[in-house]
């Protein structure tokens, strides 16, 4: 593994030089307006994914410590006492841990934070990016910007997130050596770079381009998506142990060393490929992946490295972990590990601060570390809740209880189409996956657009089609999801006060999903499988 403080030192240089609708028949009645979703001391509903738990705590640490506002421009400083932005990939890495706070919550503070931090970004480390020779550092970079363009809608971020992967998908992927695969570092003449193709790169630039791909529906990146995987899984992956390698060089020899990140960055990409395709292979792929880290990468159970010269560590893995177990509904086979981790994390903290360092099985140092040995915490704790969560969260199918008829997007991409209705079956247009706020109200995201299921214009009319939007987590995309003691559940929609989904009393294919005051009946139940 390479030294990243000495790569820091090396780039620096190197920047010194370029610096620079209802159906006939259905009666309704409206919603009592003192009807309301249940909730918890905390404040958010019962059977919650979010909890706060100690994750807002960690992060406003966090931020309190090493966020920088200054001269309009936002930014996380590189360590404890040293104010100078943090630099390159370690920059990136920051923001993806703002990234998660806002995916965690969608609070609108979280949401101007990674657009300020990602706009900073870009003026401090504008493209072209060709003078950074490590291929894994763009993929950080665009990775970074993917998500913020998710996130914020900032067109720019996804346009330079498309720039870094074109860059070095151009200039990485070799058929040469090892049938494929894209190189760590770009050969450029100095005698002690790494001619090796690593996990960290493809890694990393695989999950760029799902990224890439759930944003614009290019599908020239899902294919690039799936062949790096491919060659991943062929040269970097044993599908009998879970165990990711390192690398492999240009005579066909595998660095067999294992790193956490490694095993995180893995288990992120193949989760999105499961997610957009459903093919359950990719799924089978990142649940030995993480189970390989649950027996062989800890220390009674706790991921801890207290190596001063590895300054990144679990975030990766944190945020593979977390999305698997949510989209999947895994959380009672990996919870009391995940909180495990997570009572380490906050038991070992430094007290005056409430920041702790990647040994998380031992009291954090008060050593002045650098900014990055205190983010994977944090990461943690934004996929860890305080409790439990219940079967709401993750990827369903939405059915009615009334006609087994499935919600669906009509295996279209475009912002405003109308949501319709179709027999049940296993396609990704029928499946949504189910993500919460901090006000306990839930997202609900197709898995074939990737985008919210919306109330246009905010309309409250009895009738009103829902359609699909890109998401922005306004209150015309946050929807209530309640229990029934059936066994059903009631989604209603936050900004109307009451209008519930409502399949129209109908069983015909492509009619369309309505919003009614609530009745109770059949047509207003729905299943999640």
């Amino acid at each position: 593994m390479r030294n990243r403080m000495q790569q820091l030192k090396l780039i620096g240089a190197s920047l010194a030089l370029v610096a620079g609708a209802l159906l006939p028949g259905c009666t309704k009645t409206e919603l009592s307006p003192d009807s309301a979703p249940a909730v918890a001391s905390s404040g958010v509903p019962a059977n919650a994914a979010v909890d706060p738990g100690n994750a807002d705590a960690a992060f406003n640490a966090f931020n309190n410590v090493f966020l920088v506002n200054s001269g309009g421009q936002t930014y996380y400083k590189h360590a404890l006492n040293d104010t100078n932005p943090d630099n390159t990939f370690a920059a990136a890495l920051d923001i993806m841990v703002a990234e998660d706070a806002y995916e965690r919550t969608g609070n609108a503070t979280h949401k101007t934070l990674v657009n300020n931090l990602c706009a900073t970004f870009l003026q401090k480390l504008p493209p072209p990016w060709a003078w950074d020779g490590w291929n894994d550092d763009i993929g950080w970079f665009s990775i970074a910007l993917a998500r913020g363009y998710q996130m914020t809608g900032t067109a720019n971020f996804l346009t330079q997130a498309r720039y870094g992967f074109d860059m070095a998908w151009a200039r990485g992927w070799d058929t040469q050596y090892n049938g494929g695969g894209i190189w760590e570092e770009q050969p450029d003449g100095r005698t002690n770079q790494k001619i090796s193709k690593e996990s960290l790169s493809n890694n990393t630039l695989g999950i760029t381009a799902c990224l890439i791909y759930q944003s614009n529906h290019d599908q020239w990146y899902l294919d690039r998506a799936t062949q790096i995987y491919n060659w991943m899984k062929l040269n970097l992956y044993d599908v009998n142990t879970g165990q990711v390698y390192t690398g492999i060089d240009r005579s066909n020899v595998k660095d067999s060393s294992r790193a956490v990140y490694n095993q995180g960055g893995f288990v992120e990409y193949a989760n999105l490929l499961y997610q957009i395709t459903g093919n359950v292979l990719y799924y089978n792929d990142a649940k030995r992946a993480i189970d390989f880290v649950r027996s062989n990468l800890t220390t009674g159970g706790v991921i801890s490295d207290t190596d001063p010269g590895r300054n990144t560590w679990a975030d990766e893995f944190a945020r593979g972990l977390g999305h698997f177990v949510r989209d999947n509904h895994q959380w009672d086979t990996y919870y009391p590990w995940m909180q495990q981790n997570a009572t380490a994390i906050w038991n070992n903290r430094r007290p005056d601060l409430n920041i702790t360092w990647n040994g998380w099985a031992q009291p954090t140092p008060t050593t002045n570390l650098i900014t990055n040995q205190y983010a994977s915490a944090v990461a943690w704790l934004q996929y860890t809740p305080a409790t439990k969560p219940g079967n709401i969260a993750g990827t369903h199918a939405i059915v009615s209880k009334l006609g087994n008829m499935a919600i669906d997007n009509a295996g279209l991409t475009d912002n405003g189409t109308g949501i319709v209705q179709w027999g049940a079956g296993n396609n990704q247009n029928q499946k949504w996956n189910l993500t919460q706020n901090e006000d306990g109200s839930w997202n609900i995201i197709s898995q074939q657009s990737w985008k919210a299921l919306d109330m246009p214009n905010s309309n409250i009319d009895n009738g009103t089609q829902p359609v699909q939007w890109a998401a922005g987590r306004g209150t015309n995309q946050r929807w209530w999801v309640e229990a029934q003691a059936d066994g059903t559940y009631r989604i209603w929609s936050q900004v109307t006060g009451g209008g519930s989904l409502d399949n129209g009393t109908t069983t015909t294919n492509g009619a369309k999903l309505l919003l009614w005051g609530w009745s109770g009946g059949d047509q207003q139940r729905w299943q999640l499988r």
